[in-house]
């Protein structure tokens, strides 16, 4: 049988897991505010090489670190942080948001007493529709914009080699415009293209280019540059819709960040 990662039943991933979380528990003791579960099998979608995720919330400041590690057959990863920088992560919103947070919301609790883990769902699902949009706002502007000069660069000079890779990130960046616009959290990364193809009004372009990167038809450059130029009209089209500004002048920015910092 070869090396890395080995069938596991989902009983028997759940065991590992509060052996662990035992072990945190002998070693930090009192320090412990929380122990839970996070990830695939914390929403009992684990397969049977799937890893096991946990967060350990301690008591007292600063505290962020990870203990990652493999015991042959499994692999395991336990966040070690203490309340107030959790939150802090949490709380945050970018471009990832949509596959990154779900481990802040979807925790199956082992050890949790003062019921920190809604508190810590709660910082993930609060924001007012307005943070989402500036998000959207700032990846199309910061992120995808980038994407279509360098498609187009790739065109002029007919250098077409990494044309397969901007295909794939544009979707990414695209996927996650669609989450962020929903505020859903997709289930997993791998999950991230089915999942924002059951959204209603998605930017005309984008089911074209999502079915050619999951389908790995990427071998023909032109039909590439074709669907994601295409793509690029229907975002801003899209942005237009949600009364979303993706093209600036520099006065205007500057006027803007003197008014807010006078």
């Amino acid at each position: 049988m070869p090396g890395g990662p080995q069938p596991i039943e989902h009983t028997t991933r759940l065991q590992t897991a509060q052996d662990i979380a035992d072990k945190f528990m002998g070693h930090y003791v009192d320090q412990i505010l929380a122990l839970g579960i996070y990830g695939s099998l914390a929403r009992n979608l684990d397969g049977p090489y799937s890893d096991i995720e946990m967060h350990c919330i301690l008591k007292g400041d600063g505290i962020e670190e990870s203990f990652e590690w493999s015991a042959g057959a499994w692999k395991a990863e336990v966040d070690v942080y203490s309340r107030e920088v959790v939150l802090q992560l949490a709380a945050q919103v970018d471009e990832e948001w949509p596959f990154t947070h779900g481990c802040y919301v979807y925790v199956k609790p082992l050890f949790d007493p003062d019921s920190f883990f809604p508190i810590l769902r709660q910082a993930v699902l609060s924001h007012p529709k307005e943070v989402f949009s500036q998000t959207i706002q700032s990846v199309i502007v910061g992120d995808v914009y980038e994407i279509i000069g360098k498609i187009r660069n790739a065109e002029y000079s007919n250098h077409t080699t990494y044309l397969p890779h901007y295909a794939d990130k544009m979707a990414i960046f695209c996927a996650c415009l669609i989450g962020l616009d929903q505020q859903h959290l997709y289930t997993s990364f791998t999950n991230l293209f089915e999942e924002s193809l059951q959204f209603p009004d998605r930017p005309a372009g984008y089911d074209p280019l999502i079915q050619m990167v999951m389908s790995g038809e990427l071998s023909d450059p032109m039909k590439i540059i074709q669907a994601i130029n295409t793509l690029w009209n229907g975002l801003e089209e899209w942005a237009a819709a949600r009364g979303l500004v993706i093209e600036h002048q520099l006065e205007d920015l500057l006027k803007a960040k003197k008014a807010r910092n006078p």
